[in-house]
């Protein structure tokens, strides 16, 4: 009942007056409706109730009506209250004050469109009733027409005064609709209610800056900060400001102030275009930001090759391939013995799958400075993607000599020696991994697979796997390689289990293929060549299984 009631005040923000309403001409009804006021006044409410009642035997008078229901709605029983209301409105249909009335009881009962009805009928005939205009919108609002809503909402605002629940009402709708012109109108109204409301600036700026309108953005901020003028918080958005604004000269200025530096050096400058740049997957508008923070210190620095550099990823990222690599090829002869330039131009074309452009770099890299962890793991990534694994050897061996804990090179070479069959390199590498990361889950995954295939060690494989599948239970890679051990150790129900819960997280021709595998073993036959097939679907040209179906045909 606390909702209800706490739901139907929110509809009238502005003081009610009553009106008188019509009495019971008949003396003795008049009487025991004076006698019910009474005890209504002694809170003596079901007293009150039977007296109105009685009254109305002798006269049915639509004020003792109004009154029961009003009595009935301030107790709770709101459907006796409409009844009420409704019979007050047979007597009297023209009159408003049982209208409103009628409409009161309907919103209670959330029958809003009734409630509607009634509350138009009465702004008909009193249209500067700023309560019956506000409820109206709240109706709307509930009926979600907020289109609507604020049609009346405005009305209050522009036709009578400002009030703060009504411009709140606005701002949520103008919100809603990403409507921020008028919502930052609605806030500039409000602010006049609640001028020291720093929250409200707070918000009030962001909502111009919106729009783009920056220079009331720059208003509102510098109004914040005369009443708060250390404020770092507005000063930072006031910085941003500048910058959108290619006001880039006095954004560094500020910036200066701010860190408490009488100017700003290349790197903070860098920092803070490469700060936009990346706030640019969020926001759109931040790379052009970015885009002319960096022409900027490009030309305050001509020799410094980052800012063309990141210029260039702007070029891709909107689509300017010439450009950006004009730009690159510039950035390695202006950066020709910078390891991070080599490092850095080579992954602009890697992240666009140009692995032999990336290729090209990485290696004249490597051959510049052969002792660089970064660009031997690189280049022999580049070569493991393409799929020459034997290429790729000498710079991750190199790579892990530079770096014998790096767990990525660890675990590519280990996926390497596997695929070429190099098992004693392999065992070496693993021995080495777990010196580093004994409980690391995809080396112990990869492993003990290698040993599953080889068909040796197989205890304490299935030991490795099972712990694998202990900490992510729902990996369906780690579930086949633990039920692949089940399945070299003869243990065909385990190996079952495992590798169907694999293939129901995650279906691929491996997991079917070893399915079958385990069917096969169990002599179901028909089971073992059913999961083959779903195999060969998935991949045509395995021989392995192609071979195996051969033998049943």
């Amino acid at each position: 009942m606390k909702l209800i009631l706490a739901f139907l005040i929110s509809f009238c923000i502005f003081p009610v007056y009553s009106f008188t309403q019509e009495k019971p001409a008949d003396p003795k009804a008049l009487e025991l409706f004076i006698e019910g006021k009474t005890l209504e006044l002694e809170d003596n409410y079901i007293g009150a109730i039977q007296k109105y009642k009685e009254a109305l035997k002798i006269e049915k008078a639509a004020g003792i009506y109004f009154t029961l229901s009003k009595l009935y709605y301030n107790t709770s029983r709101y459907e006796d209250a409409l009844s009420n209301a409704l019979e007050a409105l047979k007597i009297d249909p023209d009159n408003l004050d049982y209208k409103e009335n009628a409409a009161d009881v309907y919103i209670i009962l959330n029958d809003y469109d009734n409630a509607l009805n009634f509350l138009r009928q009465v702004y008909e005939k009193r249209p500067n009733d700023i309560n019956i205009i506000y409820n109206i919108g709240r109706i709307y609002e509930v009926k979600k027409m907020p289109s609507e809503a604020i049609k009346y909402y405005e009305k209050i605002t522009e036709d009578f005064q400002y009030d703060e629940t009504v411009l709140q009402r606005m701002i949520n709708i103008y919100e809603g609709y990403k409507d921020y012109a008028n919502e930052a109108a609605a806030m500039e109204k409000l602010l006049t209610l609640n001028p020291t409301d720093i929250n409200l600036k707070y918000s009030l700026a962001n909502t111009y800056e919106k729009v783009q309108d920056f220079d009331n953005a720059i208003r509102v901020y510098d109004d914040i900060l005369r009443l708060d003028p250390k404020n770092r918080e507005v000063q930072t958005e006031l910085i941003k400001i500048y910058f959108r604004q290619n006001r880039n000269d006095l954004a560094f200025e500020k910036f200066g102030k701010l860190i408490n530096k009488d100017s700003v050096d290349y790197n903070s400058k860098i920092g803070i275009a490469l700060a936009y740049f990346d706030a640019a997957k969020d926001d759109s508008s931040a790379l052009g930001v970015a885009k002319s923070i960096l022409e900027t210190v490009e030309q305050s620095y001509p020799s410094e090759w980052m800012p063309e550099f990141y210029l260039a990823l702007i070029d891709i990222r909107e689509g300017r391939k010439e450009p950006a690599e004009q730009k690159l090829k510039a950035v390695l002869q202006r950066a020709d013995t910078s390891i991070e330039a080599y490092v850095q131009v080579g992954f602009a074309y890697y992240d666009q799958n140009r692995l032999n452009d990336a290729l090209n770099i990485f290696t004249d890299g490597v051959n510049k400075f052969p002792e660089d962890f970064r660009l031997n793991f690189l280049t022999g990534n580049t070569y493991y993607t393409l799929g020459k694994q034997k290429e790729s050897l000498p710079y991750l061996e190199k790579a892990l000599e530079i770096s014998p804990s790096d767990i990525n090179t660890l675990s590519t070479l280990g996926i390497i020696y596997d695929n070429l069959k190099m098992d004693p390199e392999c065992e070496k590498l693993y021995e080495q991994a777990f010196k580093y990361y004994p409980d690391n889950v995809l080396l112990l995954n990869n492993y003990a697979y290698f040993l599953s295939e080889r068909g040796i060690k197989l205890k304490e494989a299935l030991e490795m796997s099972r712990k694998t599948i202990e900490k992510e239970p729902e990996n369906s890679s780690y579930l086949d390689t633990y039920g692949w051990i089940f399945y070299k150790l003869k243990d065909y129900q385990n190996a079952k289990k495992y590798i169907e819960q694999a293939v129901k997280i995650g279906s691929n021709a491996v997991l079917l293929e070893h399915l079958g595998d385990v069917y096969e073993g169990m002599d179901d036959i028909n089971h073992a060549i059913r999961y083959w097939n779903e195999s060969l679907k998935l991949d045509p040209d395995n021989k392995n299984v192609i071979n195996k179906l051969a033998r049943y045909r």
